[in-house]
């Protein structure tokens, strides 16, 4: 018996349950981690262009510790931003030395590789939880992930 589930993307959470999936996210694309809230508000930056995107259908729990809701990643020249907005919706902003076309495509393959991860996570951790066992798992070609499970009894 086979199953096929889709997966819409429908990101919901704390910061601490989002920031793995960025950090995830993040390393699949080859950006880095830069820098988190804290160290920016040291910096002041002048970039030349900037996108910003929001992540439909996304809430982020609100946080009490001021500053634990952003994160910096950095790859060729570009600079990524990963927040939450005033209405603790996750925001994407792309900066750098590329044109607002270059950056809005950054920042939707990002915001694709974090709704992928943020999912891939939750439902790892369900299966765990309900019993189930990986027996095999494959990235396809079209960077969508096979997973093969088996219950636990």
């Amino acid at each position: 018996m086979s199953t096929i589930i889709i997966l819409a993307p429908i990101i919901i959470g704390s910061w601490p349950t989002i920031a793995p999936a960025v950090i995830g996210a993040a390393a699949a694309l080859g950006f880095v981690v830069r820098k988190t809230a804290n160290e920016l508000k040291e910096e002041e930056h002048t970039q030349i262009e900037t996108v910003e995107l929001e992540l439909e259908k996304s809430s982020v729990a609100a946080q009490n510790l001021a500053g634990m809701n952003e994160m910096v990643l950095e790859k060729d020249n570009v600079q990524l931003r990963v927040r939450t907005d005033e209405m603790n919706r996750c925001v994407i902003c792309a900066t750098g030395g590329k044109s607002k076309g270059e950056l809005a495509e950054i920042a939707e393959e990002f915001k694709g590789k974090l709704n992928q991860v943020f999912v891939y996570n939750k439902v790892m951790t369900e299966l765990k939880n309900k019993g189930f066992n990986v027996t095999n798992q494959e990235v396809l070609s079209d960077q969508s992930i096979k997973i093969n499970v088996r219950h636990i009894e």
